[in-house]
């Protein structure tokens, strides 16, 4: 269902009344209602709104995961936005882990254009060509280029013979992707992977030491990942147009699955995100492309190319699933926002 009823992100002081948040700063809640005054009670809110409001505060799957941002929007920006809780908003910039490999996914196929990737980069990018690394040692040191990451200091990125051709879930691929073609590049300073990335996409992402790790160390805002996906239903990307080109089994037990951490149905991957569905009357249908992050942001957007949804979220210290998790509440407030009814 779509709401034509255009709102722009609820002010913090209608969000105090309603006692929905704790401590924090106007700018914490971005921008205020276009059409309410200051104070605006839960009549204000349309009946869709509301029912997003109560799942993200007390459904089954939002209520244990502590603060987060989430926003839906399309094409033309945010449609509704709130912070839970108090500390997060759509400007906290926070490591988004996974969330990383759908921005460098889609700047490599910007920067080539997907008539001109070979077969063997569509295999790095769906995860499938064989290079898997050996450790999990983070990249995050001062100096560090994409061509360390790649060596046996840090990620130790080999090629095994036995998983070329098969699905495994793993950022080695994509740092030997990297490794050829920004190799000498470092997270921060002059010719960083920022402003290789920002230079494709036209976002303002910011740097970071690890960032040399494109298929989970970059950081960035629900601010800044919105402008990827709007430019993404937009059709302003060479990726807006192949969400589902060289997608591949992805889901456990799958065929040619040797490993991933998907844990929901079926689903398939494509270059460098999830394609997510449903069955239906015996029948397996696309419902959106996402890419979740270990610590729990999730970005998203739906089959028909115009809507996306933020939720914005980083719990580190004794993470478990957290971008499943994220994915399983946004999936609720969205049922809520879609039917005008909260989701248990």
């Amino acid at each position: 269902m779509k709401h034509d009823r255009r709102k722009t992100l609820i002010s913090a002081r209608g969000l105090l009344a309603l006692g929905l948040i704790g401590c924090g700063t106007a700018e914490d809640a971005v921008a205020p209602l276009t059409d309410a005054p200051p104070g605006t009670s839960r009549a204000a809110l349309t009946v869709y709104e509301q029912a997003a409001l109560d799942t993200a505060n007390a459904s089954a799957s939002c209520a244990p995961l502590g603060n987060f941002y989430w926003e839906l929007g399309d094409g033309a920006g945010p449609l509704y936005g709130i912070p839970r809780g108090s500390g997060v908003s759509a400007t906290t910039v926070m490591p988004i882990a996974s969330a990383s490999k759908w921005l460098y996914a889609g700047a490599y196929v910007q920067s080539k254009g997907y008539a001109n990737l070979t077969p063997d980069e569509k295999k790095r990018l769906n995860f499938t060509s064989g290079y898997i690394d050996g450790n999990t040692t983070l990249c995050g040191d001062a100096g560090t280029r994409v061509s360390d990451c790649y060596g046996p200091a840090y990620k130790d990125v080999s090629y095994r013979p036995l998983q070329d051709g098969r699905y495994f879930y793993n950022g080695g691929h994509m740092q030997k992707l990297a490794l050829d073609d920004i190799g000498a590049r470092r997270g921060t300073g002059v010719l960083s992977v920022m402003d290789w990335l920002n230079a494709r996409l036209g976002t303002t992402l910011p740097e970071s030491d690890s960032d040399v790790a494109p298929a989970g160390g970059f950081s960035g805002s629900a601010a800044h990942y919105r402008v990827f996906l709007m430019k993404l239903l937009n059709g302003q990307y060479a990726l807006s147009s192949k969400l589902t080109a060289d997608a591949v089994p992805a889901w456990q037990g799958g065929p040619g699955v040797s490993f991933t951490p998907w844990t929901a149905g079926t689903a398939y991957y494509g270059l460098g995100h999830w394609i997510e569905g449903e069955t239906v009357n015996g029948a397996w249908t696309v419902t959106g492309h996402s890419s979740a992050g270990a610590f729990g942001f999730y970005p998203w957007v739906n089959a028909a190319g115009n809507r996306y949804m933020l939720l914005a979220r980083s719990r580190q210290l004794g993470a478990n699933g957290e971008g499943e998790k994220s994915r399983a509440c946004a999936q609720a407030i969205r049922e809520a926002y879609e039917s005008g009814v909260p989701q248990p």
